[in-house]
């Protein structure tokens, strides 16, 4: 072989070595998003989007419900959340809200008839202070 045939040889190894890197340093470098930060990401981004739709009167966009590993499409959902009327799915779509927590607000709701006050989903086990702050923006009455 050739001395110009090796040198060409190693210039091109060279050169594929160093786009490798460069590819690989892209593909590590690029920054990490948490589960919560990608709902809060794309949660923000159907609102902006219903708002958009709704001021010109285009249709509803639908909100993806990955919980329990089955997505499904339903309408948006306006905060805040009647939670003398809500449904199970819509106090699904508040954070913080799961599904234990979700049927306990409803299962109350059946036992004393109607909430009088917002702070009574507080007697709720597994409902307090903190829980309550996150999620009362979220809620009415």
């Amino acid at each position: 072989m050739s001395d110009s045939k090796k040198q060409s040889i190693l210039v091109t190894g060279i050169a594929m070595i160093i786009i490798a890197f460069i590819i690989l340093f892209f593909a590590l470098s690029q920054p990490k998003m948490s589960l919560e930060q990608y709902k809060a990401s794309s949660s923000s981004a159907i609102n902006k989007s219903n708002d958009i739709s709704n001021q010109t009167g285009s249709a509803s966009v639908g909100k993806e419900n990955n919980e329990g590993g089955s997505a499904s499409h339903s309408e948006p959902v306006s905060f805040p959340i009647n939670i003398n009327t809500c449904t199970f799915e819509e106090l699904m779509s508040v954070e913080g809200i799961g599904e234990a927590k979700a049927s306990a607000i409803i299962e109350y709701r059946d036992v004393i008839g109607q909430y009088t006050s917002l702070e009574q989903i507080k007697d709720i086990s597994g409902i307090g202070d903190g829980v309550y702050n996150r999620i009362s923006p979220y809620l009415c009455i």
